[in-house]
């Protein structure tokens, strides 16, 4: 399951490593200075109605279709990895847009013509790949080439209202309103995404139909198109609404908009000098690979190994979804008394322990262990992230913040990007060599289960107190490939 160190409303591509500026640039004149001091409760209610309406566009694809595509039409884990790893993959789209916007406002504004855009976009494309997925299934070129084009629209929606409404974040509020209101979102979000695969799982629930003594839950094109029919027309409105008068014109404005990326090539470089920024961005990868593997297996699995309904797959997420709330509200206070990398190692080897229960599920043929398995898998995730973002947040110096946390932002898309891949690549390989399906499903998870154990062994070597020793004698070159 998913956000941000599981982002399936992915979170997920919305994740808060971007929100954080270089700069924050105070109006000068009166009547703006709400604009750039604090943001009201209507402006963070509009935000946060955007940030779910473009988030929910992931759930169905990622906890309903994926198990669709691999477990009912019997297509390769690869093809449908890669096609829901898009959004990632095209997470450099959020760079050029975000200095596009910040330099050429459209009808008069910076951030709203793109939110708008984008965010129908993720809506539209995330309805239709349904449609392509069944093209896909009767006529695999044609379905192929629709396929590229839904799910690269898709991606490239969720990116370019992302990276619009995140910078409007930065500018709507000082340090301390940015970080409430990044909170207020994702905790949101994460209670969209559980209610959203309740939703879903309610609309899908089959009548049974019984064949050779065996019950049978099919579920029709029609009730798919439906399901993700109401998934799309939720999006809009709240994208309407949301986008509707959120930001001054630019005509009115007297300062110069800031974007929330960053240059990929000047984080690389950033990288290199610093050997502890180095270490804790490999870290950040193996975790999020670790963790993102699953992603698109998860459902399909359960159907295969355990017999379940896209209806009972499709729940998954919000049991995940439940387990991570949980430990993210409790995780602070676990952080605050035991420590961060305590509470990032305690969550790694929950979840664990976790994906070997899922192992030992599907061998067992339990579906109630692999439930309170992904229960299992949400806690640890959720106590991962808090400890994880709490320590990403040290990993940082106040004159080179936007780089610093624009180099956690490339190994959190590239994690979750790599992860996808490397699950369907894996899993069609053990496929390939077994013809058992269990053992390519186990592969993944053991996969994953090697990886939070060397995460674990890694983060032992990472301090922040050496990384800031590093960073300030490299500073002054930092800042200065920075003008370069």
């Amino acid at each position: 399951m998913h956000p941000p160190l599981r982002h399936r409303a992915n979170p997920r591509l919305n994740c808060p490593f971007q929100d954080l500026p270089v700069n924050i640039k105070i109006l000068e004149l009166p009547r703006n200075l709400w604009y750039a001091s604090h943001m009201n409760a209507r402006v963070l209610a509009q935000l946060t109605l955007v940030h779910v309406g473009v988030s929910i566009t992931v759930v169905p694809v990622t906890s309903t279709l994926n198990r669709v595509m691999i477990a009912d039409m019997q297509m390769p884990v690869t093809l449908v990895a890669v096609l829901v790893a898009l959004p990632y993959l095209l997470s450099p789209l959020q760079i050029f847009l975000g200095n596009w916007s910040d330099r050429h406002p459209a009808a008069d504004y910076h951030r709203t013509p793109w939110i708008l855009l984008g965010g129908l976009l993720a809506a539209t494309g995330s309805y239709f790949t349904v449609h392509v997925a069944y093209l896909l299934d009767h006529n695999f070129l044609m379905g192929l080439g629709a396929a590229a084009v839904v799910f690269c629209l898709w991606g490239a929606g969720i990116n370019a209202a992302s990276v619009s409404y995140l910078s409007l974040v930065t500018e709507l509020a000082d340090q301390n309103g940015r970080s409430r209101a990044v909170s207020i979102m994702w905790t949101v979000m994460i209670l969209s995404t559980i209610l959203t695969t309740y939703g879903l799982s309610q609309m899908l629930a089959a009548p049974p139909s019984v064949s050779g003594g065996s019950a049978i839950y099919a579920v029709s094109k029609e009730m798919l198109v439906t399901a993700f029919g109401v998934i799309w027309l939720v999006s809009v409105v709240f994208v309407l609404i949301g986008s509707y008068r959120i930001e001054p014109r630019a005509s009115a404005r007297t300062d110069q908009p800031a974007n929330s990326a960053d240059d990929p090539m000047l984080v690389l470089r950033l990288l290199a000098l610093n050997p502890q920024a180095r270490r804790f961005f490999v870290y950040l990868m193996i975790v999020l690979i670790s963790i993102h593997a699953q992603d698109v297996v998860l459902e399909p699995f359960g159907a295969k190994a355990l017999g379940m309904s896209v209806a009972a797959t499709t729940r998954l997420t919000s049991i995940w979804g439940i387990g991570i709330l949980i430990t993210l509200l409790a995780g602070i206070l676990f952080t605050k008394r035991f420590g961060k990398k305590t509470g990032a190692n305690v969550g790694a080897c929950v979840t664990a322990v976790a994906f070997a229960f899922i192992i030992s599920a599907g061998l067992l043929g339990n579906s109630n262990l692999f439930v309170g398995s992904v229960f299992l898998l949400g806690l640890g995730g959720g106590l991962m992230t808090v400890s994880n973002l709490s320590f990403m947040l040290d990993m940082t110096v106040p004159q080179a913040a936007g780089l610093y946390i624009g180099a956690w932002s490339v190994a959190n898309f590239a994690g979750q990007a790599i992860g996808n891949v490397i699950s369907g690549l894996l899993y069609d390989l053990f496929f390939l060599l077994t013809s058992n399906p269990l053992m390519g499903y186990a592969a993944v998870f053991t996969l994953e289960i090697a990886g939070l154990l060397l995460a674990v062994w890694l983060f032992r070597s990472i301090s922040v107190e050496k990384f800031r020793r590093q960073a300030e004698v490299r500073l002054h070159t930092v800042l200065s490939l920075a003008s370069d």
